[in-house]
């Protein structure tokens, strides 16, 4: 009986250190890449160059708005990238919104190593670049944050940029933690993961006006987190859309599109 432990134990821990270790590869999938616009329907965007306070040099794109529509700034998920955001955001583009379609550290040749704390500096970077031209304000823009890119948004929000026009969260997690002890229950995650993007400790701080939008078929993110986020978030004006028979990635072709530009259209 006394090997039977000893070994389970010596097992638990290697399985321990190996995430430990590896966890970043099974939460990160660049594509390393460099996308280019015509491929992606966006000759309209311009390549702008983004530097971080660590001296990151980040490629975003970008398209000015209409002179009565606020910019978007897109957040996208762990395997998506400049590309991708650019087809989800053509409808808003083609309406006359602005958009800021970043890469973050490490994805789309971007040098950098991915982690949490370095993507809060690559969002961070990229909304200061905005308002330090003339003409925006942090209410001329709305944040958008898409899966992974939804604790993202939740970061700047709630800290440095509270005054944005609003914040769009598309197939939200409450923590990586929580998404973790789906199929790691049995290890001691909070000790374990480096990144952990805790965006319910963050919600209640976020001010701007909310929408979230999910899927009763989301098999990545339960929709049961997003409800969680709509329930403890404070902010005066909160709304939730959870489309039914949608999965993670295929919202806007169940009309979450639709149900965004509503929302933006209203702020």
């Amino acid at each position: 009986m006394f090997e039977f432990i000893f070994w389970a134990v010596v097992l638990y821990v290697a399985i321990g250190v190996s995430l430990f270790m590896m966890q970043r590869k099974f939460m990160y999938f660049p594509t390393h890449q460099v996308q280019r616009q015509a491929t992606y329907n966006a000759s309209d965007l311009e390549t702008v160059i983004i530097t971080t306070d660590d001296g990151i040099d980040l490629q975003a794109w970008y398209k000015v708005p209409e002179s009565d529509k606020p910019i978007i700034v897109f957040f996208h998920g762990n395997g998506s990238h400049m590309g991708l955001s650019a087809l989800k955001m053509r409808d808003f583009i083609d309406l006359g919104y602005g958009v800021l379609l970043p890469a973050y550290r490490g994805y789309a040749g971007n040098k950098g190593k991915l982690s949490e704390d370095g993507f809060y500096k690559d969002a961070r970077a990229s909304l200061n670049w905005l308002v330090t031209q003339d003409q925006y304000t942090p209410a001329d823009i709305v944040v958008y944050g898409e899966s992974l890119g939804t604790g993202i948004a939740v970061e700047m929000v709630s800290n440095d940029f509270k005054e944005v026009k609003g914040l769009v969260l598309e197939s939200p997690y409450t923590s990586f933690i929580d998404l973790a002890k789906r199929s790691y229950f049995w290890l001691p995650l909070n000790i374990l993961m480096r990144d952990k993007y805790m965006s319910i400790e963050k919600i209640n701080r976020v001010t701007a006006p909310l929408f979230i939008v999910n899927g009763t078929r989301d098999l990545i993110v339960p929709s049961r987190m997003g409800l969680t986020l709509f329930d403890t978030a404070t902010a005066e004006r909160k709304s939730i859309k959870t489309l039914s028979g949608a999965g993670h990635n295929d919202l806007y072709n169940h009309g979450a599109a639709t149900h965004i530009l509503h929302f933006i259209s209203g702020l």
